[in-house]
């Protein structure tokens, strides 16, 4: 539950306890006060009366609300952490990056992919990682996803340049990310190195 949700039950029972304590004094006065005094003390004690049921009315609607915030929340870590092992784990390169290919996210098979800690990957624009000779077709990728207003999946074979590494040969198959009023606000990236199936191709002709 979060401490601002706490803050406002807990004054709705401040109120609530302030309502029932003042309501318990005007019992009391009416039991000393005397005509018409007596008759305008029932008045705003039934006014008081009727605004502490509604309080607490309100407060019970409060409390139901707030429960079912929190099992939403709780649902919500539940998708999200099984969504965070789903991403972490595929055996290939998944990531996540900004309109203009900045990387945002990066699972542990691109940080083996790309020979760089997934820390480090956060931020760094994706055309780092393409070979010096292609990044001008990487850039046409993107604004080939950048000009297309539909859902549609691309993919392209590229040459990746991992850190320090030689490149190699991958299928780069890029999604669009967009929005509730279907605006492009970031592309779903997975890179499958086929380096080693084309030379394991090689080898079965050779044989």
């Amino acid at each position: 539950m979060s401490p601002e949700l706490i803050v406002n039950l807990d004054m709705f029972a401040q109120q609530l306890q302030s309502v029932q304590g003042r309501l318990a004094n005007l019992y009391q006065d009416t039991n000393t006060a005397v005509q018409p005094e007596a008759d305008l003390l029932l008045a705003a004690l039934k006014e008081l009366e009727t605004a502490s049921k509604t309080l607490e009315i309100a407060t019970d609607k409060l409390f139901e609300q707030t429960q079912k915030l929190v099992n939403v929340q709780v649902r919500l870590r539940e998708e999200y952490k099984r969504y965070q092992d789903l991403f972490e784990f595929i055996p290939n390169a998944y990531l996540v990056s900004d309109r203009q290919g900045k990387i945002q996210s990066a699972n542990r098979a691109t940080a083996i992919l790309f020979n760089l800690q997934q820390r480090f990957l956060v931020n760094k624009p994706l055309v780092c990682f393409i070979a010096l000779e292609e990044r001008q077709a990487f850039r046409c990728l993107l604004s080939q996803m950048h000009e297309c207003e539909c859902d549609y999946v691309q993919e392209s074979i590229l040459h990746i340049q991992p850190r320090k590494c030689e490149p190699f040969e991958a299928v780069m198959t890029v999604a669009p990310i967009r929005d509730v009023k279907g605006k492009l606000t970031g592309l779903r990236w997975m890179v499958r190195d086929i380096h080693h199936v084309s030379q394991q191709a090689l080898l079965a002709l050779e044989r």
